[in-house]
């Protein structure tokens, strides 16, 4: 393996060597040609070239063209690298430097200002650096770590070079800050101790590679020295690291041809058109040649194409003759004139029998107006309409572009306001009064309480005259009134209760503490202080009594309904003081209100009377002397609680023994 000393001077010796003809590519785009009508040919320059330009302005390596003309490209690229050892690969070699290398220290290699370094990052030569990779990935990734010197001017990197005269080259560095720190490194291209371009700096930000580069022409010279120089006056900060550094040729080509292709034919096209929104026009191409074709964009084929656009747009055209060759482009514009756009003002409702005005406006100025309900052409007219009315308005532009519109005005009838509910307060009662209006939308005020809303909630303060305002948005204020009252609360009564038979009817009557009452009932809602009642089982029934809206509170009656209402008699009875049927009395008598019993004996003499439903003969005449056992006769009057007669007779047997 050679050493690397000698394979950096045996690079040195080709560079040298390329260095007097760096620029040597025989560059060509192809041959003049004449073609057909309608064919093309592409124009291919040497591939591989860093940039490209041709004089149509492409900045590919290649073209197609089809029409006749002299083409050019200019190619350029960049020659081979001059820097021997710009990425550092190599170590410290194949460059000079007015920097030391670092002799070490607490923070490390580079512990001091002026001296440098070739490490794989910049946190490797001094320990408050930051850890930085390699700008590129190729290579063992060495890199310049640089501790900036305080005096400005020294020269961080060089390399004499031999190069050929008059010749462009590029010279180029990758640069990053080796720590985060806002003095950055203020450096400069030289060549032969002239600086190349304006300094450069790196980002604050550690660790960001910057590429910096400049062009230089040769020149008359063939060899020279280029460097990069620190002109910091600082040492704070002003540590970076440098990477990839490049010296190349810049190689210019340039090459033409002429293209020969047969004349294409010439169309003409009819002038440029202008319509209204909405119309549609011709538009026609022509030419001198024969058999041609014609297509359009957009709009089809043909001579003559049929367009409404709908705003201003052009129509492109080519024709084509029957050797297939294409004509010149040609374009006809349709201007369209916008139709106006009207708008209204003015209310759309009004109230019966008002006025409105009504003004048309344009979407475009100094158009004209003409109203089709009663031909007024005026932008402004005022109407009375007795009903809900269409009103129609045609606009005119002062490019003779129409559209009509319509305004719909709705009629609503006059407002009119109403205050319902009771007028009299009743003592101890809450009242309330609503506000009642035609028309939706009314807003409320009740004076004087100055409350709105459409219902107003009185107490005994609001007694008077009270007041209420209705305002429309359109139909304006009506005002209603009334006069709230104090009213008494009458007392309602019945009485407790009432018996009546099964399938016979009860009358009832409610009286009120306060005369001219009226009496409502429930279930059921029957009016009137009498009622006749036939309820099919015991029930209660209510009653209330109303004066002039006060209302009393409920009172009831039960309704006991007797589903038997008669009376029931034994046939014997054994009055012996032993506590068993001592006594003659009736088993039953539901619903009895009122009896008469008379005991008799065989001969019609009377025993003993009785006058109450519930009698108990104990066998003794009316003297209280006891009688002798036999058979015995009673005769019983009685009348139900609905007023019925029951009468019955029968026989009783009396024993003792």
């Amino acid at each position: 393996m050679k050493p690397i000393a000698l394979i950096i001077t045996s690079l040195m010796f080709v560079l040298n060597a390329f260095s007097q003809n760096p620029c040597n590519l025989n560059f060509s785009i192809g041959n003049d040609s004449t073609l057909l009508c309608g064919q093309s040919y592409t124009l291919q320059a040497n591939p591989g070239l860093d940039n490209y330009s041709w004089s149509t302005g492409a900045t590919q390596s290649s073209i197609t063209v089809s029409t006749s003309g002299v083409y050019s490209c200019t190619g350029t690229e960049l020659g081979t690298e001059l820097v021997v050892n710009g990425d550092f690969s190599a170590g410290s070699t194949g460059f000079t430097t007015g920097y030391v290398p670092g002799p070490g220290g607490s923070y490390g290699l580079l512990s001091i200002a002026g001296s440098y370094a070739i490490a794989t990052s910049p946190s490797n030569a001094h320990t408050n650096f930051s850890f930085c990779s390699d700008h590129t990935t190729t290579g063992v990734g060495n890199m310049m770590v640089v501790n900036g010197a305080s005096t400005p001017g020294i020269s961080v990197w060089c390399q004499t070079i031999n190069v050929a005269p008059n010749t462009n080259y590029q010279f180029s560095a990758w640069i990053a800050n080796a720590l985060n720190d806002p003095n950055v490194a203020q450096l400069q291209f030289t060549i032969n101790g002239v600086s190349l371009g304006n300094s450069f700096s790196t980002s604050t930000t550690a660790c960001v590679w910057n590429q910096f580069f400049e062009i230089w022409n040769s020149g008359a010279n063939t060899s020279i020295d280029i460097c990069i120089t620190n002109l910091n006056s600082s040492g704070g900060g002003n540590d970076f690291a440098l990477d990839d550094i490049s010296f190349r040729p810049v190689c210019t080509y340039t090459d033409q041809v002429t293209v020969t292709i047969p004349p294409n034919p010439v169309i003409q096209v009819s002038t440029n058109q202008t319509i209204c929104e909405g119309e549609n026009v011709d538009i026609t191409a022509s030419s001198v040649s024969s058999n041609m074709s014609y297509t359009w964009t957009p709009g089809g084929v043909g001579a003559t194409i049929n367009v409404s656009p709908t705003t201003t747009s052009s129509y492109s055209v080519v024709g084509e003759d029957a050797n297939g060759c294409i004509s010149n482009t040609e374009t006809v514009t349709v201007n369209v004139n916008p139709l106006p756009v009207i708008t209204f003002q003015g209310n759309d409702t009004i109230c019966e029998g008002t006025a409105e005005i009504i003004t048309a406006s344009s979407s475009i100025s100094q158009s004209d107006f003409i109203w089709t309900n009663n031909n007024i052409a005026l932008p402004t007219i005022t109407v009375a309409p007795d009903t809900t009315t269409v009103y129609e308005v045609i606009a005119t532009s002062p490019n003779g572009c129409s559209d009509s519109a319509e305004f719909e005005m709705t009629v609503i009838e006059q407002l009119a306001i109403e205050i319902e509910g009771n007028t009299v307060f009743c003592e101890g009662d809450q009242n309330s009064l609503e506000g009642v209006s035609n028309l939706s939308g009314t807003d409320f005020l009740w004076l004087p309480r100055n409350e709105t809303g459409s219902v107003l909630n009185t107490t005994i303060a609001d007694l008077g005259w009270v007041y209420l305002e209705g305002t429309h948005p359109i139909c304006g204020t009506e005002i209603d009134s009334i006069e709230l009252v104090l009213g008494q609360k009458p007392t309602v009564s019945l009485p407790d209760s009432i018996n009546i038979c099964l399938g016979d009817e009860g009358n009832v009557l409610a009286t009120s503490s306060l005369p001219n009452s009226g009496f409502t009932w429930f279930p059921g809602g029957a009016i009137g202080a009498s009622q006749t009642f036939s309820p099919a089982e015991s029930s209660y029934f209510y009653v209330q009594a109303n004066v002039e809206g006060c209302l009393s509170d409920l009172d009831s009656i039960f309704i006991s309904v007797n589903p038997v209402c008669d009376v029931e008699v034994p046939n014997v009875f054994t009055p012996n003081a032993d506590g068993i049927n001592d006594f003659f009395k009736l088993i039953s008598h539901e619903g009895i209100q009122s009896l008469e019993c008379v005991i008799v004996n065989r001969w019609g003499n009377v025993i003993n009377e009785f006058e109450q439903p519930d009698f108990k003969w104990d066998g003794k005449d009316k003297n209280g002397n006891s009688i002798l056992d036999g058979t015995y006769f009673y005769i019983i009057n009685a009348k139900t609680i609905t007023g019925e007669e029951v009468k019955k007779s029968g026989f009783v047997q009396l024993i003792t023994k």
